[in-house]
């Protein structure tokens, strides 16, 4: 969006609802990874989605992104950064991290995410955060402490960390910078142009590790439970998600649309209730009305950031 140009109630809604979905189809994510954990590589997985993606994207996107492949080797560093931090580094911090360390500890550093990317935002974008934003910000973080507690947040003193707690920290401020950058692409390049690269950058990043794990013997089994797997991490999370959430970022701004990441943990509750049979608690319903009153007076709270412009 130019930076002259206010977004109208329409997109504003648009973008709200896409940061809704966007969390869902990451919660739907995460059952998904849980289920499929242990047949999967991890790097493998990381790989493929991307490459997959990136194909299936251009069948719909090549008349816009060909004619402005000039852009992306004009504005390659920034292009190259963009693919780096998002498709491929977080990903892969995440995936590795969650190997050594918990859950619920993933879901603790999650938190800082709303916090980071107005931090990134103030150094890159100079972007100014009211403090209407910061108290939504502060009760939805209470929504989510009183998940990681069970409804006692003084039990948060009981969570042990471990050393993979820092390569989560360092997958979730990827994902923050990722945030703030998305908003920096230029006015003259569309955001499919920006999209498509990302993932072909992140594809071809994370292919040597493939070719380790296959050198390892690690290889993905055909079965029809992998493939319903893959069928829903590359449409849900990585085609529709990626999508939404850099529209919503062009929209709204990256402080605002990092706090989706906070409807992650209530969401995944009530999946993992669906799907896996866990239990629902009322500590549950009131940290997720928490989380939401949160998000809804971050969204509310000072109009949407602005880009700078772009030589």
């Amino acid at each position: 969006m130019n930076k002259d140009t206010e977004p109208t109630t329409g997109q504003v809604g648009i973008a709200t609802g896409m940061l809704i979905l966007t969390p869902l189809f990451w919660a739907g994510h995460s059952v998904v990874a849980r289920i499929v954990a242990n047949e999967i590589p991890t790097f493998s997985l990381v790989s493929i989605r991307w490459i997959a993606a990136f194909v299936i994207l251009m069948i719909f996107v090549t008349p816009t992104v060909w004619p402005q492949r000039w852009l992306l080797v004009r504005y390659w560093r920034y292009v190259l950064m963009t693919g780096l931090v998002g498709p491929a580094l977080f990903p892969c911090l995440l995936y590795t991290g969650l190997k050594t360390t918990t859950v619920t500890n993933t879901s603790i550093i999650q938190t800082s995410v709303p916090g980071l990317v107005p931090f990134i935002a103030w150094i890159l974008l100079k972007d100014r955060v009211t403090w209407q934003q910061v108290s939504g910000i502060l009760v939805s973080s209470i929504g989510v402490l009183l998940i990681i507690t069970q409804g006692n947040p003084l039990k948060v003193a009981e969570v042990e960390f471990v050393p993979g707690d820092l390569v989560i920290l360092s997958a979730f401020t990827c994902w923050a910078l990722y945030t703030v950058v998305i908003r920096m692409k230029p006015s003259e390049m569309h955001a499919n142009t920006l999209l498509a690269s990302s993932m072909a950058i992140g594809g071809i990043a994370t292919f040597p590790l493939w070719m380790w794990e296959l050198s390892q013997g690690m290889y993905i089994p055909m079965t029809s439970q992998s493939a319903w797997a893959f069928g829903y991490i590359m449409l849900f999370p990585t085609l529709l998600a990626y999508y939404f959430y850099n529209y919503a970022i062009s929209i709204v701004g990256p402080t605002k649309a990092g706090l989706a990441s906070h409807l992650v943990p209530p969401l995944g509750i009530c999946l993992g209730v669906i799907f896996l049979d866990e239990s629902l608690h009322t500590f549950h319903a009131v940290s997720f009305a928490a989380i939401l009153t949160g998000v809804i007076v971050v969204i509310r709270g000072g109009p949407a950031s602005r880009s700078p412009k772009r030589s």
